[in-house]
């Protein structure tokens, strides 16, 4: 049912194939969800938006990037708390240097997959992270 549909958003996955790292963003602690945990990029689908748009938008509102080679890596539904949490998750490389929003973004870090235990994540996401490591 479309009223228990809490969120349709997209997650992105920059990647460094070079180094084998995915960057990661911790989220601000004025955030009213997750605040303080680590995530991937991403956010909300906004209204009359196609997936790729949002990915584009979000990354350059987040970390002020563009993104090249954009790549479908999953696609899921999430339910937590009795509402259904639907993200389109991508994966590709960067072209600029990132620089994060400090309203939506405390700290970003590249890591690698063996350090993937040593951050608390928001739901989901490790399991996103795992299958990016697999495409690099």
């Amino acid at each position: 049912m479309v009223d228990k549909i809490q969120m349709v958003g997209c997650a992105f996955l920059p990647i460094d194939r070079e180094k084998k790292q995915i960057l990661i963003s911790k989220r601000s602690m004025n955030k009213r969800y997750f605040p303080g945990l680590w995530e991937v990029i991403g956010g909300n689908l906004e209204f009359g938006e196609d997936f790729n748009d949002c990915i584009i938008r979000e990354v350059k509102e987040e970390i002020n990037c563009r993104i090249k080679g954009l790549e479908h890596l999953h696609s899921r539904a999430m339910y937590l708390n009795g509402l259904m949490y639907i993200t389109i998750a991508y994966y590709g490389e960067l072209l600029d240097k990132p620089i994060f929003n400090e309203e939506e973004i405390s700290e970003i870090r590249w890591i690698s997959e063996d350090e993937l235990k040593k951050f608390e994540f928001c739901p989901g996401d490790i399991e996103l992270l795992k299958l990016g490591f697999e495409k690099i």
